[in-house]
């Protein structure tokens, strides 16, 4: 429940969307010239453990050097800049980047999956599904494409087509235990909650004490009034992640139905403490 962009990723794409270019030796000099330092390129997709302002400084230098680059290999200099600097948290710059990846290669489907996450985390779930739809277009084999966009149609409400790409990713690998615990949720959300149940019991079958999956079971389990259940899952994910705003909040929830005023109150005021808004998400998921 915790990450609703699936749980095999995080909410940038990966780095090393292109392999180096045989110029990219050349730029040894910007980073020392040392024997065994890393060359731009290397250092532009994350590798040996770059930093974000050295993965962003490197991405630059190939997009900016003069290099006899390809369009394409530009393309994923901007694309990998962008994941840096979404990780940093400059969004827009971001954005800016996964736009210009995208004119020099309308065909490079994880410059679009990237600028969806954006959209995603600026709240514009409607430019993100288009964007994961034309990724799925030009590579109807991503999984990630399609996982992403159930979890954004789940944020918007639309759970019959949420489902349906989760089905597409577990049809494509059934054990992706992501796709089962986001259809769990989205299930859950839906009222659909003995079909969330055996969603999520399959994720946690897949991927046991998997604190994030505990979570999304205990909204389940939440949903379907079986507070003892809640209770108990939401328990074992704090012991795993005892900053699990979601699992404090619900397991707050939990405890007020069963009359236990005092423990409601302490787990309600750690989460909010945690995230200020949790009452509105769960509210926006039915629940009070």
């Amino acid at each position: 429940m915790r990450n609703p962009w699936g749980l095999l990723v995080a909410a940038v794409i990966p780095v090393a969307l292109l392999q180096a270019s045989p110029a990219a030796a050349q730029f040894s000099s910007l980073f020392g010239g040392k024997e065994g330092t890393p060359d731009a390129w290397k250092v532009c997709e994350g590798q040996d453990g770059a930093t974000l302002e050295q993965r962003i400084g490197a991405c630059g230098a190939i997009i900016d050097g003069g290099l006899m680059e390809t369009e394409d290999n530009r393309a994923g200099a901007y694309a990998n800049r962008a994941s840096a600097l979404q990780e940093s948290g400059d969004l827009d710059r971001a954005l800016q980047d996964y736009n210009k990846a995208i004119q020099l290669n309308g065909k490079f489907a994880p410059a679009f999956v990237g600028r969806a996450s954006v959209y995603v985390a600026k709240g514009q779930f409607e430019f993100a599904v288009l964007d994961y739809g034309q990724a799925i277009k030009l590579d109807p084999k991503n999984a990630l494409a399609y996982l992403s966009r159930g979890s954004a149609y789940s944020m918007q409400g639309q759970y019959d087509r949420a489902v349906a790409d989760f089905d597409q990713v577990i049809r494509m690998n059934p054990k992706e235990y992501a796709a089962y615990n986001n259809r769990c949720f989205a299930r859950a959300k839906a009222g659909q909650g003995q079909l969330a149940l055996a969603d999520c019991d399959e994720a946690l079958r897949l991927r046991p004490y998997d604190a994030d999956n505990l979570d999304t079971r205990g909204f389940a389990n939440l949903k379907l009034g079986q507070i003892d259940r809640a209770i108990a899952d939401y328990s074992d994910a704090l012991d795993i992640n005892p900053k699990l705003a979601t699992s404090l909040y619900g397991r707050g929830i939990a405890r007020l139905r069963r009359g236990d005023r005092r423990g409601s109150a302490a787990d309600i005021a750690a989460a909010k403490a945690i995230q200020a808004n949790i009452a509105e998400e769960f509210a926006r998921y039915g629940v009070r």
